[in-house]
């Protein structure tokens, strides 16, 4: 008898679970394992790159999409199967997922345990994240890089680690042909409770420095298209500006529409026990952004993939009782890059040297080590 592990979504949490899965339980299993994945992308989307990727020619779709099916191939298809497409619905009490295939067709698919790794989306629909197919995605991402290279004028939104990461990037590369606004909300860039103010301050002084325009305390209520071409904003105080371009980088849309609205919270998040499952359910799991553990950051995705490849691990080869509670990160870790001259980061609440992080994440945010993520070599951070 066949056990079916369906892990929906192939992203930065989804994909290596699948890897681990194969590499390290399938053998144990006392009956086969088959693992599915199941994705509308037929490429990973190393999207950590995507403030840079922006900028025309500044990194090629090659190291920014990478083939999903190519890093699979080893396994031997009774053990994985890949499918294109998009799951729509759930009905846990009989453990079906019907998915909706590129092709149009559909699927129920029963599964004995499920993984939901969906993620999120940026609220402005924006090529900084995964959108629908790869086709989708490339084209949307060649789109806004033919924006941003005809644009004089570049006003962004949201002053978290995407949007000040994307001023800096943009002002690094086109330095005084191009006016990059940046509008925060409050007090000063990436300034919450959890970030301390030297590395807030930082970020400022080295935006200041490549000529980024930083407006504090105010959002844009409205955007309108002119016929001129141009973006007019609307401001919560009242002002108004017109740009070339606008992107809104506020704010993320959880990718948990398809989910009975049972698993969710308010917010849109499953919820989780400690052991990483879906609460009210047996053989549901979340992982990534979907989940309510804790925040939605890059740097948490490691150690969830370890926790929940080991807890499946343990409930596919009869030893259930052995599942552990996922530990929650207890220190903060950010790094913050603005092209690849300027940067500051904090571990905990240690601040770490500005050309450390420079050295680190500024040379080639990582795209580097995208091809060994993807063919489940290694995690981001730690060995597969």
């Amino acid at each position: 008898m066949v056990k079916t592990v369906v892990i929906v979504g192939a992203g930065f949490t989804g994909l290596p679970t699948a890897h681990k899965l194969l590499i390290y339980t399938a053998s144990k299993v006392s009956e086969k394992l088959k693992v599915i994945l199941i994705s509308p992308n037929s490429h990973f989307y190393w999207n950590l790159a995507a403030v840079r990727g922006v900028i025309p020619g500044a990194i090629s779709d090659e190291q920014l999409f990478l083939p999903i099916a190519d890093a699979f191939s080893r396994y031997p298809s009774e053990n994985f199967e890949f499918i294109l497409g998009k799951a729509d619905s759930l009905q846990p009490e009989n453990s079906t997922v019907r998915v909706v295939v590129n092709d149009g067709s559909t699927r129920e698919i029963v599964y004995d345990q499920l993984v939901i790794a969906t993620g999120s989306n940026i609220r402005g629909n924006l090529p900084f994240k995964s959108l629908g197919t790869h086709e989708d995605t490339a084209a949307a991402l060649h789109s806004l890089q033919t924006e941003i290279g005809n644009a004089s004028s570049i006003t962004i939104a949201g002053a978290g680690p995407t949007g000040v990461e994307t001023a800096g990037e943009l002002a690094a590369a086109y330095g005084s042909k191009k006016q990059i606004t940046l509008i925060c909300a409050g007090d000063a860039v990436l300034h919450t409770s959890d970030v301390i103010t030297s590395v807030s301050q930082t970020i400022e002084n080295d935006l200041q420095k490549l000529g980024v325009k930083v407006i504090h305390k105010v959002r844009v209520e409205t955007s309108t298209k002119q016929s001129s071409g141009q973006m007019k904003l609307v401001l919560s105080n009242g002002e108004t500006m017109n740009t070339d371009l606008y992107l809104p980088l506020f704010g993320l849309q959880i990718n948990t529409g398809w989910l009975p609205p049972t698993l969710l919270n308010a917010d849109g998040n499953v919820q989780l026990d400690p052991y990483m499952r879906v609460k009210g359910t047996t053989n549901v799991w979340g992982i990534g952004d979907v989940g309510n553990l804790e925040p939605k950051q890059v740097t948490a995705t490691d150690a969830q993939i370890i926790d929940l490849a080991e807890n499946l691990d343990f409930v596919l080869t009869g030893r259930e009782s052995q599942i552990k509670e996922h530990k929650i990160a207890d220190k903060k870790m950010i790094f913050i890059t603005l092209g690849k001259s300027y940067a500051t980061g904090q571990i905990s609440w240690w601040k770490v040297w500005g050309w450390l992080v420079a050295y680190i994440k500024g040379r080639k945010i990582f795209v580097d080590s995208a091809p060994n993520y993807v063919n489940g070599k290694e995690l981001r951070h730690k060995p597969m």
